[in-house]
Parts: structure tokens; sequence; C-alpha cells
């Protein structure tokens, strides 16, 4: 059976399925991943029991696996896959080398083998989730860093494990709480969306209302109200 494709332009679906939402705790960030269409929480820290959505505890590395099989399998109507904490995922990774190896901690294993194991089988991971027919959300906590006499927030999961993990992103999102209001910001993005990218209708209701999605529409001539030149009386009011 012949691979190639035709010789003609296609289509083409740049519609965001993979994101990180990331922020401090109790910021919106489960409550807007599960907004996005039939989704199911692989959570590990046991608050999923707090919410109606459907999950699955997972507790280490092995069960984690387990479930994406499943996943993979398609016997099952969820079309969002939620993974809460991905923190957690990744210290479930190196515990499992450890486990493999015989050993209490990673570093522990001769000519960095250790290191390489625990990141190829990271890059391995972000490669299956990304090919899943379906939404995947990463979900991070926040961390405080100082540079250059500056304090910086970013996601708490380690840098090398976020760059991985955002090489396969579409959107990266963070959520902050401000008083009463809770507020929606992506950071960063793999294209400069419009809403015509965006095929799944429902996916798209969401990204609207998040800012720095979609590019802010310049006022038009008719939306523009014409400003009444002040008298020199009231200038100098």
């Amino acid at each position: 059976m012949a691979l190639l494709p035709t010789n003609k332009p296609k289509e083409k679906d740049i519609t965001p399925k993979v994101f990180f939402i990331w922020g401090q705790s109790m910021s919106g960030k489960t409550y807007l991943a599960r907004q996005f269409p039939n989704p199911v929480i692989i959570n590990t820290d046991g608050n999923a029991k707090k919410v109606s959505t459907p999950s699955v505890e997972v507790y280490d590395f092995e069960t984690f696996v387990k479930v994406l099989n499943e996943i993979e399998a398609g016997n099952h109507d969820f079309k969002t896959i939620i993974i809460d904490l991905v923190d957690d995922i990744r210290t479930m990774l190196e515990n499992y080398v450890c486990k493999k190896n015989n050993v209490d901690d990673v570093g522990e294993i001769g000519y960095g083998k250790g290191y390489r194991d625990v990141s190829m089988t990271w890059q391995k991971l972000m490669v299956r989730l990304n090919q899943l027919p379906y939404n995947v959300i990463f979900i991070s906590h926040i961390k405080e860093i100082s540079e250059d006499g500056n304090t910086i927030e970013r996601p708490s999961l380690e840098q090398k494990f976020y760059n991985m993990t955002m090489g396969r992103c579409d959107m990266s999102i963070k959520c902050r709480k401000v008083g009463q209001t809770y507020l929606q910001l992506v950071e960063s993005k793999r294209d400069n969306y419009t809403e015509s990218d965006v095929k799944d209708k429902e996916v798209l209701a969401i990204l609207k209302g998040i800012k720095g999605v979609f590019p802010v529409a310049s006022p038009t001539p008719n939306t523009v109200k014409a400003v009444k030149p002040l008298k020199k009386a009231e200038a100098t009011e």
C-alpha cells in the first residue's frame, strides 16, 4: 500500500489539541481543563475525588502506562485526557527507573545511564501522548525563581522536562486568581491562531474566553465613535 500522499494541496488543520496549563493552587487550572469535551482525569494527588468528572488515580508509573494503554486501545468515549499533575508523573518515572535498577537514587546508576533512561522514556511518552486522537492537557503547579534581581514565575515541572513537554504542546496557559476573579492567559502558542483555524467548535468556545489565544480585532470605522472637538473653554477645565 502506497504511503505517499497525492501531489496536491490539502486542507490544513492546526486546531490546538495539546495544552500545558499551570498556575497557583486553586487558580482554576483543573476547572479550565474540565471544560474541554468529554474529559477524563488521570490524577496523582487525590483531588479528582472532589469533582464529578470521571477520573482514575495513579500512584506509580507502571499504573500510568497501563491507563495509557487503555486510552490508546480506544474502547471509550473520552475526548480529552487530563494529566493532573504532570510533575508527579515525572517523579513516578524516576522512581520506576530506580526500582528497575534496585537503587534509591537515579544518580547511583553508573555512567549517567539512569538520567538518560529517564529522559529517553519521557521523550517517548510525549510522542505517544501527542499522537493520541484526543485533546491532551498537562497540569502543573507554579514556582518562583530569582533572576537578575527579579522574581519570575514559571511552571514547577523541571525545566528540562518542561522543554520536552512543550515541544509537543500547542499552547501554554497560565491561570491566576485575583480576588474572586479567575484569569487565564496564553504564555506561548505554536501558531498565530484565528477562530477559523479551530475546527472543533467546543474547543473554540473555550479558547475564546482565554486572553491571548486570538488576536484582538482592531475597531472598524463603523464601531469608532466620532469625538466632538472640545471648545476652548472645555479644553482648559
